[in-house]
């Protein structure tokens, strides 16, 4: 009896010890992310949020929005879609629905029309991998940015114009998971959203996760050139939520996504073992972000190196939100990490770094994190050197009236519209509107999402000629 009590006396001490010492690790973390934010002059959102084997850790953040910030406000995950949509099309697979080895033009519907492709040899894998060797910015522009009217234009977007590269190698984009996507709609005859729902969100728990955008979500800020918000907003709509950047989450949905990713939990999708593809290297990479060393790609991962450990991550970006979502397996550790504000984009991978280099140990993470918030302070000040200013903005004193009006493209791009509301000039291309601004003599379509140089020129026929970008468009 003597002896068992002095064994619980010593296992409460060891228990006592860890949890003294992840709390210490919890408020030095929270401590590092504040000193991040103040010393920089952040405003808007940060948060990072910890996870092992047996969920949620801790969450810490700074914020300064009027209601508090709590791990079940939503935010958009943008391009870590992919790892999700990779993770669906996975159990399709296993459940032998689809099958990821079988070419795109075998399906019910031959999506790849361009004879430039070679459909015959295009597979949902390559697609899942960007190995297809194609992609197209019309298409791009219209999924993530613009909108579109229905499916068939998406299909004569994805063949105008294609962009070709048949050696099959790796290079990153939208395009492989969307058209894999479009693939299994037509396939399985529903929708890439209701397929998410029904084999990832609700098999996880994740009932605050959706493919539907909605006005309660983080907005996203665009800071000015004095840092403050310029304009901040939503640039996404029902049009635009995609299969490679089309995901509205919480930190506590994200927690049992990323436990059920380090725990390589099958049960959790019918007992199949999806991890094969998802978790193991499918095609080589040699590429660095920031301070991760990447190596390959699996179906839906970045397999990268960081700090002498193997991590797999996906991260997002749109607008002014940057998301940091990643795991080492062999640790059986995630990071959640997160901003709304642009100019902070580098934020989220400098405190996921340090949160990892507390929690494993490393000796090195104060150098490595004084390294790091220099590149932070690098990235803020040459954002804010060419950061918008309400000076730029035109009103009606100093916007041409014979500008404003209406402009259409020969080649299905949607039509523009130049406008002046409360005073202000503004755009309007596709789904998105913003401000028209005149940087250094030049005309700036400003909007949220994207900036585009606009070039106006009076033809001697005498009609307004407009530039976005190169794409050519004439006044209606």
């Amino acid at each position: 009896m003597k002896n068992l009590t002095i064994l619980i006396l010593i296992l409460y001490s060891v228990l006592t010890i860890i949890v003294h010492a992840s709390e210490d690790i919890q408020k030095d973390v929270g401590t590092v992310l504040r000193d991040l934010v103040d010393s920089n002059h952040l405003i808007g959102t940060h948060f990072v949020a910890v996870v092992n084997e047996n969920g949620l850790l801790f969450t810490e953040h700074q914020s300064n929005r009027p209601r508090p910030l709590n791990n079940d406000i939503q935010f958009l995950v943008a391009s870590h879609t992919k790892a999700m949509t990779s993770t669906l099309l996975a159990t399709l697979h296993e459940n032998k629905e689809i099958n990821l080895f079988k070419s795109g033009n075998q399906y019910k519907r031959s999506i790849l029309i361009n004879k430039r492709l070679q459909a015959k040899s295009i597979t949902l894998d390559q697609l899942l991998t960007h190995t297809a060797g194609f992609t197209s910015v019309q298409h791009t522009f219209k999924t993530a940015f613009l909108g579109y009217e229905n499916k068939n234009e998406l299909v004569e977007s994805l063949n105008y114009n294609t962009l070709v590269a048949p050696d099959f190698q790796f290079r990153y984009s939208n395009t492989g998971p969307i058209v894999a996507s479009m693939i299994v709609e037509a396939e399985l005859d529903k929708s890439w959203g209701e397929l998410m729902k029904s084999h990832l969100f609700m098999p996880l728990g994740m009932t605050s996760t959706s493919t539907k955008i909605n006005s309660d979500i983080l907005p996203s800020i665009v800071t000015g050139k004095d840092g403050k918000i310029f304009r901040q907003g939503h640039y996404k709509t029902n049009k635009t939520m995609h299969a490679s950047g089309g995901v509205v989450s919480t930190i506590n949905d994200l927690s049992l996504w990323l436990k059920a990713n380090i725990n390589q939990d099958s049960k959790a999708f019918g007992g199949n073992n999806v991890f094969e593809y998802l978790h193991k290297k499918q095609v080589e990479q040699d590429n660095t972000y920031f301070t991760y060393q990447r190596s390959g790609y699996s179906l839906g991962w970045d397999i990268a190196n960081y700090n002498g450990e193997v991590l797999l991550t996906r991260f997002g970006n749109y607008a002014g939100y940057s998301i940091h979502v990643s795991f080492m397996p062999k640790q059986k550790l995630g990071v959640i990490a997160f901003t709304n504000q642009d100019i902070a984009y580098v934020l989220p991978h400098v405190i996921a770094n340090y949160a990892y280099n507390s929690i494993t140990g490393k000796s090195n993470k104060l150098s490595l994190l004084q390294q790091e918030s220099k590149r932070l302070e690098q990235s803020i000040r040459k954002s804010l050197s060419a950061a918008p200013d309400v000076s730029q903005i035109l009103t009606s004193s100093n916007l041409p009236s014979n500008i404003i009006g209406a402009y259409e493209n020969e080649n299905k791009w949607p039509v523009m519209n130049i406008f002046l509301e409360n005073d202000q000039a503004k755009v309007s291309w596709g789904e998105l509107i913003g401000l028209l601004l005149k940087v250094d003599g030049k005309y700036k379509a400003h909007l949220g999402s994207l900036q585009r140089p606009l070039t106006i020129k009076i033809e001697n026929d005498g009609k307004i000629g407009l530039k976005n970008g190169s794409l050519p468009y004439t006044k209606i």
